[in-house]
């Protein structure tokens, strides 16, 4: 009587062993999300601060990722959490340093009040720790482009080019400018303004925000350019065009590090650099960025 073996093969294998994986994977899931009331399921998700986009909050079945920059000391913490349908409660383990030198490890618990909007996707509430009391909002998105739409009110989508060189650059120096078409006409904005219009006000104003963060004297406030999120149908002219700006140089600056003072020559000016954003963006991590350099056709000067 003869018999057949049977054999399988590795792919075979490698198939079973990958449906072990995800089925086990899928069971874990499961269970945290079981173990979640109906407040919690819907705070699931990656949310970023309205005030400040660099603060991150990622709410897990399982756990509560922060990164908070403003907060006092800095977070970039993982920790568990809980919520009900008005507050959201957690703690913060944070190390440092007394009057005397000694290391302290204390417990900072964090007490949440807030509100979610018809849509869930917008937080309003009032934060309580051991620093005080704060207010902030939130918005869920799932990328960082989409938070930038949903924040400033104007729809766009980036251009790709994978062929071109493409600078990498510190979003913390460059003001925001958004363009897009609607009905034929060109609709801009910055950061700081609904419109153009104000552009020499907003520009003065954002570079004050940069000196009360390094300083007045501090020569990283002179690396400010404008930071363009335009929609791909617009071309690189119609950007430099609506954007032909010059601030006065501060090379020759009498300053505290001045051992003789250097009158700065009348009509010295600098063109402020403009860098038009890919869509190499649409990440959820803003570090550095990659953009365009655009040449200016700068004539009017801003102090």
């Amino acid at each position: 009587m003869l018999t057949h073996a049977t054999t399988h093969s590795p792919t075979v294998g490698n198939n079973l062993k990958k449906s072990v994986y995800i089925s086990n994977f899928l069971l874990i899931l499961l269970v945290f999300s079981c173990g979640q009331n109906s407040s919690e399921k819907e705070l699931n998700g990656n949310w970023r601060e309205i005030e400040n986009e660099y603060s991150t909050w990622h709410f897990y079945p399982d756990s509560l990722v922060l990164k908070i920059p403003s907060y006092p000391n800095g977070i970039y913490d993982r920790t568990e959490w809980s919520a009900n349908k008005s507050q959201i409660e957690f703690e913060l383990r944070e190390f440092g340093i007394d009057s005397l030198g000694n290391k302290v490890d204390t417990i900072n618990k964090v007490l949440i009040n807030y509100n979610l909007s018809d849509k869930k996707d917008s937080l309003f509430g009032t934060l309580k720790n051991n620093y005080g009391e704060y207010k902030f909002s939130l918005l869920k998105t799932e990328n960082y482009i989409e938070y930038l739409k949903r924040k400033f009110g104007i729809e766009f989508t980036l251009p790709k080019n994978d062929s071109i060189e493409l600078k990498r650059i510190d979003p913390v120096y460059g003001m925001k400018i958004f363009m897009n078409f609607k009905n034929d006409n060109i609709i801009a904005k910055t950061e700081l303004s609904n419109s153009l219009n104000n552009l020499e006000t907003d520009i003065k104003e954002f570079k004050k925000q940069l000196e009360s963060y390094f300083g007045t004297y501090d020569l990283r406030t002179e690396r400010f350019y404008l930071s363009v999120y335009a929609d791909k149908k617009i071309p690189d002219s119609i950007i430099t065009a609506n954007l032909a700006v010059t601030v006065k140089s501060n090379f020759f600056l009498n300053n505290k590090y001045d051992a003789i003072p250097i009158p700065r020559p009348p009509g010295d000016t600098l063109p402020i650099k403009i860098f038009r954003i890919y869509e190499s963006e649409q990440k959820q991590n803003i570090g550095l960025r990659k953009a365009k350099e655009i040449k200016t056709i700068a004539n009017t000067v801003y102090n």
